[in-house]
Order: C-alpha cells, then sequence, then structure tokens
C-alpha cells in the first residue's frame, strides 16, 4: 500500500475564531478539499463542501442572508446544514429540495478556534465525534492568535521542521533565544502519547533565553498526528500554553498557524510586543522553508541521522501506521517506546 501524504479521519486546525464572521462565507482550501465555513444563526461554526451540487459553482461566491446560502449562479439556496431549502426555476413545486445536499463536515469551535474532520469516506462519519482534540486549557478560555503563514512545501517537511531539535540554534539565531556560539549537549525523555509522541516535563535549557526570563519553571512538549506541536509550561502557579498546528493546504503548500493561552495576568499588557516576537520567530521558518523549496526543486536524495533527526523517523512511522489502521479498519497502535534522545544545540 502507498502511503498518503495527507492523513483522513482526523481533526485539522482550520482557523482562529475571528477570522470568522457572522452573515460571512470564508473560504478556504484544507487537505486539498474547498470548504466554505460561516456561522449560523447560533453563531456555531459550520463548514460545507464549496460547490453547489447543480453546477459546481463554490457556495462562497454566493449570498449568505438570513442563516440560507444562496448560489451566485442559479439562485439555489441552502441551509447551514447543506440542506437545499428552494430552486428559484422549478415549476414543480412538489419537489422534495432536501433530497439535495452539499456535504456537511464535522466542525467544531474550540476555545476560540476552529477545526474540522476530514474523513477517508464521507458516508462514514462515525468515530469524529471521540477523536476532538484536546487543547489543555479549560472549556470556558480563548486562544490568542499569534500568526498564521503559508509554507510551500507538503504537510511532511514542514512537521519535520516543526518537530527538529537541530534547526534552531541555527534558524532563530536572536538575542532573545539563543546564539550558534552557546551550543550545549541535551538529554531529552521521550514517551508515547495518544497520537504521537511527547518530550516529557523537564526544566527548560539554561541556554534558551526566552525561557529563562520566566524563572523557574517547567515544560512539556506533545507533538500529535496530523502535525499539531502542544507545549505546556508550568511558571508557579501559572500556566501557559503554546500550540502550532500545521494544516495541508494541498501537496505543494502547509498553512502555519500558532496560538497562545496564559494565565500569567501581565501578559495581557505586553501581548503586542510578544507577538511581534511570534511572528518574528515563525517568519524566520518561513525564511529557510523558501529556501528548501529551491533545494527540493533538483530532488537531492535526503536522509534522516542519528538521534537529532529520531522524532522525523518516529512521524513516518506514526503515519504508516495511522493509515494502516484507517485503510484496514483496525485499532491504531502507536509505535513509538519510551527513549532517552540526546543532541547538540
Amino acid at each position: 500500500m502507498t502511503q498518503s501524504l495527507i492523513l483522513k479521519n482526523l481533526w485539522y486546525f482550520a482557523m482562529h475564531g475571528s477570522f470568522l464572521k457572522a452573515g460571512k462565507l470564508t473560504a478556504k482550501e484544507i487537505a486539498g478539499e474547498r470548504i466554505a465555513f460561516g456561522r449560523n444563526e447560533k453563531g456555531e461554526a459550520f463548514a460545507l463542501r464549496d460547490n453547489c451540487p447543480h453546477r459546481g459553482v463554490p457556495l462562497s461566491e454566493g449570498w449568505y442572508k438570513d442563516n440560507r446560502i444562496q448560489c451566485c449562479y442559479h439562485g439555489w439556496e441552502f441551509d447551514c446544514s447543506g440542506n437545499c431549502l428552494n430552486i428559484p426555476a422549478l415549476a414543480d413545486k412538489e419537489f422534495d429540495t432536501k433530497k439535495i445536499k452539499v456535504f456537511e463536515y464535522p466542525c467544531k469551535e474550540i476555545n476560540g478556534t476552529i477545526w474540522i474532520y476530514i474523513p477517508q469516506n464521507k458516508l462514514q462519519l462515525q468515530g469524529a465525534e471521540m477523536s476532538v482534540p484536546d487543547l489543555l486549557i479549560p472549556n470556558d478560555k480563548q486562544f490568542m492568535f499569534v500568526e498564521k503563514v503559508s509554507m510551500p512545501t507538503d504537510i511532511d517537511h514542514a512537521v519535520i521542521g516543526l518537530i527538529d531539535p537541530a534547526h534552531v540554534t541555527f534558524v532563530h539565531q536572536s538575542w532573545y533565544w539563543r546564539s550558534a556560539k552557546k551550543l550545549k549537549l541535551k538529554t531529552k525523555d521521550f514517551a508515547p502519547s495518544e497520537k504521537g509522541f511527547k518530550m516529557v516535563r523537564h526544566k527548560p535549557s539554561s541556554n534558551s533565553k526566552g525561557y529563562s526570563v520566566l524563572g523557574e519553571s517547567s515544560t512539556e512538549i506533545d507533538f500529535q498526528l496530523p502535525g499539531n506541536r502542544f507545549e505546556h509550561i508550568k511558571v508557579g502557579k501559572h500556566e501557559i500554553v503554546s500550540i502550532t498546528c500545521l494544516t495541508p493546504i494541498n501537496e505543494n503548500a502547509t498553512e502555519l498557524n500558532h496560538i497562545f493561552f496564559t494565565t500569567i495576568p501581565i501578559v495581557k499588557y505586553i501581548w503586542w510586543p510578544l507577538r511581534y516576537l511570534g511572528k518574528q520567530f515563525i517568519h524566520q521558518d518561513l525564511g529557510v522553508f523558501n529556501k528548501l523549496k529551491r533545494g527540493l526543486e533538483t530532488k537531492p536524495t535526503l536522509m534522516l541521522l542519528g538521534e537529532p533527526d529520531m522524532q522525523a523517523r518516529w512521524y513516518h512511522e506514526l503515519k504508516r501506521q495511522w493509515d494502516l489502521s484507517q485503510q484496514n479498519k483496525t485499532e491504531f497502535v502507536n509505535p513509538v517506546k519510551a527513549q532517552t534522545l540526546h543532541w547538540v544545540t
């Protein structure tokens, strides 16, 4: 069986909730599928396949008013669940228009962020509700939005860049982070988690200035399929949750979104400078991915070497096992075993 590039039967980060406005449809491509997002009259997020079933025109090009979506081509009308309500040109008014339906994706708003389930089979959505992501903060709290960028690479290269520890020293050389002149041997313990693996809770490295300003702290970093990195930092009685989400747009592009939550009171007063530093950090990654794109055009032979690349090898094996479990309709078995890794950064 050929391994899929983009995994199915998983929840993908779509957008921060602030991008989804009442009375307006927002079009977005995710995992190669064109999707129209909106909010119903209750303010709840919904997601429909972005095609009118009549002639295929994107529904997002039409009008959305009074909880009805109207196609711009022939005026067909749909509700927010995709049921056809009216076909203006149809003389036979006895025809049951609700026999016609646009596919509705499972869609959830969690802590102010929008997530969508991409199924392998659109007629089989069982299990979606059982696998909704846990974002580590109380249900009544919301994430602040940091930044999003579109990277010119597939999901595999994007994920490997996200979980690769060796690039940090060289790509993110900054006064507030670390320098290539201060390399240290790192020893980190890892363990399997639900759909991935985690760097178990530890004291941050002394050569990471971004952590040192927090004082006495500890952090745990958890990577989960399809491409989400959760970092949970404890600072005394307070906490920080920093999540980076990689969402495949298609086979050639991946969107990175970063969201942030903390209980530290002072952060709300210095949020804009912190957000600027976060954006700068993300755009450093974007810069190196633009260079990577040019390098990959020559189709070079690539390699994964030693313990610094072990997480990348885990990722590929996790993908393989998830793909097999979905194709064969068997239980997913996490292949990662507890291990201690060493690298220099």
